[in-house]
Parts: C-alpha cells; sequence; structure tokens
C-alpha cells in the first residue's frame, strides 16, 4: 500500500508541480539510487544497510503523503468532496498501518528478543574483577556498552574496542579512568602516537637471533633517534618491529599474589610467555596491547572475546584459557598453537560456576523466532559452553555437575532445529545425555537433528540449481553430523536413532563414495 500510494503521488505531484516534483525526485535520486552507484556496495554486508538511504525514504514519504491527496483530488470529483476526504483518511491513516503491522510485525517485534544484551552480560560475567577485555567490531562491543552505562553492570571492566584502538584520539581515552574501571597501563607518551605520528609501523627483519623482550621492543619502535629507526629510499627515518620473535619474563610472585592462575596450575607456571608476532606491522591497536603486556605485571586480568579474531591475540594463543564467553591470558603453556582453529583448555570449574549461577541465554528456548544473527550463536553455545564443560565435567568424575550443564542446556536451548551445523555441535552433550541417565531428552534432539537433516537433503539433491552437491557447505555438514549422531547412537544402543542414522546414511552416504 505505501508503495502504490507513493507511485500515484509522485504521479500526481508531477502533473500538478513539475519543479517541486523534479526537486523531490533529485533529493530521492541522490540519497538513494546515487548512493548505491557511488559506494558500489558490495554482497554479504555484516548488517542491513537502510540507515544510509534514510534520505530517499524522506522523500519518498513526501509522495505518499501526496498519494492521498491524489486519491482524493479524483473521488471529489466523483462523489461529495467530504464524503471523499472521509475515505480517503481512513485509507491513509487505517489501512497502510495495519497492512504493514499485520505483515511486519512479526518479522519486527523484538520483545523476545535479548540474546544480545545476554551475550554482552555472558561476556562480561566471563571476566574476573578489574579486569581488562579485548572486543572487536561493533556487534560485540556496543550491547557492552549499553550494560556498564545505561544498566550499570560490571563497570568494573574495561572495555576495549579493538577496531577502534588504532586512532589516536580512542587510544588516549583509554589512557583515563572511566567509571570504576581504572585507565589502561599504556606507558606510551601520547605525542609519539598521535594522529600523523606512527600511524603504522611496519616490520623489518634484523635477524636479531633469540627472543626480545617486549619492553625492548617498544622502545625500539617508539624512538626518535635515529640510530633506533631504519631510513626509506625517500631519506626518511621510520620506526620498525625489528622482530617478531618476543618474550615477557613472568614475575611469579606477582601471578599468584593477584591470584591469576587457577589451583590445578600453579605448578605449570611459566618463566617467560615466548611468542611469534602474527603480522608484519603494528598499528595503534597492537602498540597498545603491547604496552600493556609489558606495564600491567598481572595487576589486572587480561580477556579477548571469543569472537575476536586470533590475529588480535598477537601470537599468545597457547597462553589463552577459556573461562566461558572470554579467553583468559594466563603465564602457563596450554600447547595450543592457534586457539581459533583448535579451541582452548577451560577453566572447567569456573565455567560450570558460569553456566549455573551468572550466565543468561536470550530466551532462545522460548522465542518464537530467531533471526540469523541470533541463532548463529546457537553452535557455539552448544559446542563451546555446554556440551565442552558437560565433557570435561563427565570425565573429572562430577557426574552430578555434568547433569546439571545437560538439564540446563536443554531448558535454555530452542526446541527447533535452526541450522545444518547445529547436528554435529550437538553430538558431545547428546553423549552426556545418555550417560547422566537423560536418554529421553537425547533421542528426542537426535531424531528432531535427522528429520531437519532429511527434510533439507531431499531439497537438496532435488533441487536442479544445485550442480555439485559436496561443494554446497550445507551438504557436507549434514553429513558430518549424521555420522557423529551415528556414532553417539552406536555407543548408547539407541535402537531409534540408530535405525534412522542406517536409512539415512544408505540414501546419502554416497555422497562421501559410499
Amino acid at each position: 500500500m505505501p508503495l502504490i500510494l507513493g507511485l500515484i503521488g509522485g504521479y500526481w505531484h508531477f502533473g500538478k508541480r513539475q519543479r517541486d516534483a523534479g526537486v523531490v525526485m533529485l533529493l530521492f535520486f541522490f540519497t538513494g539510487l546515487a548512493i548505491v552507484l557511488y559506494l558500489n556496495q558490495t554482497p554479504l554486508q555484516p548488517r542491513e544497510r537502510d540507515y544510509a538511504y534514510a534520505g530517499s525514504f524522506y522523500a519518498f514519504a513526501i509522495w505518499i503523503g501526496l498519494g492521498v491527496m491524489a486519491i482524493w483530488d479524483f473521488l471529489s470529483k466523483k462523489i461529495n468532496p467530504k464524503t471523499a476526504a472521509l475515505a480517503v483518511s481512513g485509507v491513509g491513516m487505517l489501512a497502510a498501518p495495519v497492512i504493514l503491522i499485520a505483515q511486519n510485525w512479526d518479522d519486527h517485534d523484538r520483545s523476545e528478543k535479548t540474546l544480545s544484551r545476554d551475550m554482552a552480560l555472558n561476556y562480561l560475567e566471563s571476566c574476573a574483577p578489574n579486569a581488562i577485555l579485548f572486543s572487536y567490531g561493533d556487534n560485540d562491543t556496543y550491547p557492552l556498552w549499553y550494560l556498564q552505562e545505561v544498566e550499570g553492570i560490571r563497570t568494573d571492566v574495561r572495555v576495549v574496542n579493538l577496531s577502534l584502538l588504532s586512532s589516536d584520539w580512542y587510544m588516549r581515552q583509554m589512557m583515563k579512568k572511566v567509571n570504576d574501571a581504572d585507565a589502561l597501563p599504556i606507558n606510551i607518551n601520547p605525542e609519539k602516537v598521535k594522529d600523523g605520528v606512527r600511524d603504522v609501523i611496519f616490520y623489518y627483519d634484523y635477524q636479531i637471533p633469540g627472543s626480545v623482550d617486549v619492553q625492548d621492543v617498544l622502545e625500539v619502535m617508539l624512538s626518535d633517534d635515529p640510530q633506533n629507526m631504519m631510513q626509506t629510499q625517500g631519506g626518511d627515518n621510520v620506526n620498525i618491529l625489528p622482530t617478531k620473535n618476543l618474550k615477557l619474563k613472568v614475575d611469579k610472585q606477582a601471578v599468584l599474589a593477584n591470584n591469576v592462575v587457577p589451583e590445578a596450575y600453579r605448578d605449570s607456571i611459566v618463566d617467560s610467555l615466548v611468542f611469534t608476532y602474527p603480522m608484519n606491522y603494528v598499528s595503534r591497536a597492537e602498540l597498545s596491547i603491547l604496552s600493556i603486556l609489558a606495564n600491567n605485571n598481572w595487576k589486572r586480568p587480561i580477556y579477548f572475546t571469543t569472537t575476536t579474531p586470533s590475529q588480535y591475540y598477537l601470537g599468545l594463543d597457547k597462553y589463552l584459557i577459556s573461562e566461558g564467553f572470554a579467553l583468559r591470558l594466563i603465564p602457563v603453556d596450554t600447547k595450543i598453537a592457534n586457539a581459533e582453529e583448535e579451541g582452548s583448555v577451560q577453566d572447567t570449574d569456573s565455567v560450570y560456576d558460569k553456566i549455573m549461577n551468572k550466565y543468561k541465554y536470550g530466551n532462545m528456548g522460548n522465542a518464537k523466532y530467531l533471526d540469523p544473527d541470533s541463532y548463529r550463536y546457537i553452535t557455539y553455545y552448544l559446542s563451546s559452553i555446554f556440551g565442552e564443560t558437560a565433557q570435561n565435567l563427565l570425565l573429572a568424575g562430577k557426574k552430578k555437575e555434568a547433569h546439571d550443564v545437560v538439564l540446563k542446556a536443554y531448558e535454555n536451548l530452542p526446541k527447533k532445529v535452526y541450522q545444518m551445523g547445529e547436528a554435529m555441535s550437538y553430538a558431545p552433550l547428546l553423549n552426556v545425555m545418555y550417560e547422566t541417565g537423560e536418554s529421553a531428552k537425547a533421542k528426542e534432539i537426535a531424531l528432531r537433528n535427522l528429520k531437519y537433516i532429511k527434510e533439507n537433503m531431499h531439497y537438496y539433491e532435488s533441487n536442479q540449481y544445485i550442480k555439485d552437491l559436496m561443494s554446497e557447505r550445507n551438504v557436507r555438514m549434514a553429513l558430518v553430523g549424521l555420522q557423529r549422531l551415528k556414532m553417539v547412537a552406536d555407543q548408547h544402543k539407541d535402537a531409534d536413532v540408530q535405525k534412522v542414522c542406517d536409512e539415512l546414511w544408505k540414501k546419502y552416504g554416497y555422497f562421501f563414495g559410499e
């Protein structure tokens, strides 16, 4: 209805006052179509970009209003003008809004959507008091700012947006106290990193043997002495990162005094963090992190949100331990080479306490509708929070606690399958369900996922536009999920689940060459 009214209004406007209509047309074009052409915006944006074209919406709204006048102008020549005005007012004020509400309310109703807020809460509750929490991007950081600034939750945690930290103004902000969070220990003169000064420091290998202390490398990168700089072909002296092989000496007394390391790891504290810097440049963001490492001396806990790209770990992956939705830097070698690919060692007792007493789950289990941005987190809850924790508790002989986690997962996760990856992510949790006497719940979940796999595999197989099924990511995930559910069912001798798995594998296993 609004589209029809707008088109009618635009046509009527050009017929009545062409110059006025031309102005509105120019406004519509330059704040809408012209922006599309100018930006040449790529597909797969991180979010809808409607706001970029708000000006064109305002222009079209003028024509929607004029469309009501156009209909009145037409009807007033056929019937009584007063009756025509009432009829048009009814259409304009009731019909269009009613249609819009009826068609769009369920898609835009956010009263049941609390996952964004609750994810931010979980990030904060994963951190020890007075922590430094590195986050990345808008989707994580804005909810964190909201919780701290509006609801006043965990204002002791200093949230640091790594996407902004490469700018001089934000780096200066981090050097000041905010709410209950102290300034970051970035011991750098702001004049040395102001806009236009050391915006980027590039790596140049000086073939230095062994690993160099972080503090010494910082002094080289921040030095104004030409002897600590490299001369470019143009004759300019520029700072450089002379080596990627770095180390940070560990003050074990400070580590123990500040309760940095879980009890189980206190005999494994290393003398130094030895790591390889992963990038060929250092921006203000990386410079700030290195300065924090050099000056913090384990006084404040340092965390990364689990969604932070691994390059910002600066090669410290093997010193990160999972405490739920955040990875904590500890001076213990966990032997993990790549935390993003391999996962992190978990402080299971800490995560169990948070699952049972602190974390919120975004109403995922009860919401009528979850948007893609919400349900993409389901597999993370399944694998890294509920599944991994339950498995670790079971391996540690803590069957009651593992059972608690299983019930918490069943209570809070959706009773509907949203994406193909859920089947393989559910497997560890289902295994614990069987082991802790919740076979009925495990069967229910397994059969639900198998039904989803069956329906979607039928679609993919019959879709003439999908030429190469094995290049279809969802097909691969379906078959891996099917394999994992079959293994769990075989292990626990669940005949119902075994039967469905065998039927599906017989039909679709040929994609794996079987």
